[in-house]
């Protein structure tokens, strides 16, 4: 579906005669644009969909201890980094910081993300030589032009997912909810089909990635109850180095 198509599909939600729309009194072209809008922020935004995923690809730099968030992935959306090809550990940045208090000179392989920065451990891969590569979810495409598609028309017009009509019923639940409309019980009601539209689109995603196994992984994953090192007692104790998995 493209851009003017869901325009046109929402006028004729709301009874409007799309090609007149210039003369009609209540809604202007920009009024439905910037509700099919809405609508793909709220799909794109409601699941993990794999379109919506994104690999971001960078060369280290020496002597320093973070970067840039990448501007067109979601800020918090990072789920998984890998760098010079080895998986790292995402701690909260409390817990970073408490690591560095403990080993200045540690070389584990950790990282965290404060606002728009990404502190990555520069003690633990070759600084300047090594790339990193980082897994999140981009940002929802903005539409302008009336052929671009919408995202659940991911590669091209004629192929789209049911997604892509639960956009025109987000945008058409928001008008109806506006002071234009005023109608917030039938809004409601638009609103919970769209979502149950998602929801069945998603479940066969959602089926495929609970199959999917991680090489490796454990049934039940240990967390490390220890910091390496760190033996206040002097007796040997365990010792579980979670963020050296290779």
């Amino acid at each position: 579906m493209q851009f003017l198509e869901a325009k046109q599909a929402l006028a004729r939600k709301l009874d409007i005669n799309y090609s007149d729309i210039a003369n009609d009194g209540l809604w202007t072209d920009t009024d439905l644009g910037a509700l099919i809008q809405f609508g793909v922020l709220k799909a794109w935004d409601y699941k993990p969909w794999p379109f919506t995923q994104a690999v971001k690809t960078a060369t280290t730099l020496v002597g320093v201890d973070y970067y840039d968030h990448p501007q067109d992935l979601m800020a918090g959306s990072i789920n998984f980094m890998q760098v010079g090809g080895k998986q790292y550990r995402k701690l909260s940045m409390p817990a970073y910081l408490q690591y560095f208090q403990r080993f200045p000179n540690g070389t584990d392989r950790i990282w965290a993300e404060q606002q728009s920065f990404i502190f990555i451990n520069k003690n633990s891969y070759s600084q300047g030589v090594d790339t990193f590569d980082l897994y999140g979810k981009k940002l929802a495409p903005e539409l302008s032009n009336t052929t671009d598609l919408l995202p659940f028309s991911p590669i091209s017009d004629s192929e789209e997912h049911s997604g892509n009509e639960a956009i025109v019923q987000l945008a058409y639940a928001e008008a109806l909810d506006s002071e234009k409309k005023k109608n917030p019980q039938a809004a409601e009601l638009e609103r919970k089909k769209a979502y149950f539209t998602l929801d069945l689109l998603w479940k066969p995603f959602a089926d495929e990635i609970s199959r999917q196994n991680q090489i490796g992984r454990p049934m039940f994953e240990v967390p490390s109850f220890f910091w390496r090192g760190y033996n206040p007692t002097g007796y040997p104790i365990g010792n579980f180095p979670f963020w050296d998995r290779p």
